[in-house]
């Protein structure tokens, strides 16, 4: 009799063993689409970031590089 309860004992901890695994596995996967979704969506704002800016500073931008690009042609014009 005693090593039925035994084999029961060994039964239940694999059961329970098993289930803690099944747990774990689960929050870890979790855990793994959790920061996959934080990381787009602070991509998605980073994205949303830079076009509000270059839309917002655009023309400077323009400007900035219309006036080097007129002064490297100044200074490569020959003479």
């Amino acid at each position: 009799m005693a090593i039925w309860w035994i084999e029961q004992g060994r039964r239940v901890a694999g059961h329970v063993r098993a289930g803690w695994r099944s747990g774990i596995e689960r929050l870890c996967g979790a855990a793994a689409a959790q920061s996959t979704v934080e990381y787009a969506l602070v991509g998605a704002l980073v994205v949303i970031a830079a076009a509000g800016a270059l839309t917002l500073l655009g023309g400077e931008l323009t400007s900035v590089f219309t006036n080097i690009s007129k002064t490297l042609g100044a200074t490569s014009a020959p003479h």
